[in-house]
């Protein structure tokens, strides 16, 4: 079994009927440097649910693995780079997201350990990284291996602080120029008000209007609560928007955005929020807490009202309407944020007004973008941008795609 799953933990069920408990494996490190595996009983599966129990999981994990053995100087070089990886740098990283751990362990696990894994850290040279980093193109593309010589710059650099190895290996190694250029397609306003039109669920359309001309990431769309929402009254000015401050995450609610630039008020274009407001009104729970879109539990695999699947979702309520379309690429709310900018542009609009739809971060980003009203020349952009994809339906309707 890989050694990060015991370092992580390992949960796991044994027992029957009103016996049946949680239990927890990890390896732990002796003094001497070798090492042991240990049980640990969390408790009953009556008592507990497994969300629960993972909780605790972690929190026996880091409770018991929270000292890590001084390592011999004979040793350091010896130490295999995956050792390393599990037992001398991720347990330094407890302040990353989850999210950003996921990510960062899912391509060292698939790119980065095969490779090197079971190699002394020392013997890793600088003809190796810049090897293994032309292997991967063209297969893969740029940004890809950018993500994957980030990766080994990093541990290859905590290596050197603890005096593991003198130089790092990965510094002055170079993406290939034979790497293919990432794909990043758009779709066009009659692509756009295709699919619109081609959906007819009052949540799913709800869903892609918010995507698309609100143009949030894919964790902040599901990640709505009704208490985000804000509706002007009459008589107020028009400020119609959703604050961004939290996202939905592996079927959890994570109160942290990408950065501190995603955290700020997205302004909600007129034939949005009549979607949203069609939503509300057959919406069995609308109290501030629950989910614009949670999850129905109709597949038993997520808990009802928590986050729904993003990737579910698209495959099977939009890329079937996609595909029927022609549209040759998958549509996900990537495309729908790409498609913003290069559109808003355009239309007339400048880079700054774009660059406040997305919120991406700049140099001009302050503290308080979290309070900050939208800017008008947002709302313009973002009003003309719904506008004009609606303007391009034709006489007759085009028809929609069952």
């Amino acid at each position: 079994m890989a050694r990060s799953r015991f370092q992580e933990g390992t949960l796991g069920v044994e027992g029957k009927g009103n016996r049946a408990h949680y239990f927890v494996r990890f390896r732990v490190y002796l003094a001497d440097g070798s090492s042991a595996r240990k049980k640990v009983t969390v408790g009953l599966v009556s008592k507990l649910s497994k969300r629960e129990a993972n909780k605790q999981k972690a929190a026996i994990v880091a409770r018991e693995t929270s000292q890590l053995p001084e390592v011999l100087a004979e040793q350091r070089g010896e130490m295999s780079f995956e050792r390393f990886y599990h037992d001398r740098f991720l347990p330094l990283k407890a302040d990353w997201s989850k999210a950003h751990h996921k990510n960062f362990t899912w391509q060292m696990d698939n790119y980065v350990l095969p490779k090197f894994g079971k190699l002394a850290i020392s013997d890793v040279d600088k003809v190796m990284v810049q090897s293994h980093l032309n292997s991967l193109c063209p297969k893969y593309s740029r940004s890809s291996i950018r993500h994957v010589r980030e990766k080994l710059v990093t541990v290859f650099e905590e290596a050197v602080d603890q005096e593991f190895i003198s130089k790092n290996p990965a510094k002055k190694t170079v993406i290939p120029t034979a790497a293919r250029a990432p794909k990043k397609p758009i779709m066009t306003v009659e692509q756009l008000i295709q699919l619109i039109d081609g959906i007819n669920n009052v949540r799913d359309r709800a869903i892609f209007l918010v995507g698309t001309f609100c143009a949030p990431r894919t964790s902040e769309v599901f990640g709505l609560s009704w208490k985000q929402f804000h509706q002007s009254a009459e008589g107020e000015p028009v400020e119609n928007y959703f604050l961004i401050d939290q996202i939905g995450y592996d079927g959890e609610i994570l109160h942290t955005t990408k950065t501190e630039a995603s955290k700020a008020k997205v302004h909600i274009g007129p034939m949005t929020l009549a979607a949203i407001l069609k939503l509300r009104a057959e919406a069995k729970d609308t109290s501030p807490d629950a989910l614009l879109f949670g999850s129905t539990n109709k597949n038993g695999r997520s808990k009802k009202g928590a986050p729904m699947s993003a990737g579910a979702w698209l495959t099977k309520r939009v890329q079937p309407i996609a595909d029927a379309l022609g549209i040759p690429f998958k549509v996900n709310f990537r495309a729908t944020r790409r498609t913003a900018c290069t559109l808003v542009q355009e239309h007339g609009h400048s880079l700054a007004s774009a660059q406040g739809f997305l919120r991406h971060a700049s140099p001009g980003t302050t503290a308080d973008v979290y309070t900050i009203t939208v800017p008008e020349s947002v709302k313009l952009a973002v009003n003309d941008y719904e506008e004009r994809v609606f303007a391009a339906r034709k006489t007759p309707k085009l028809v929609r795609v069952k």
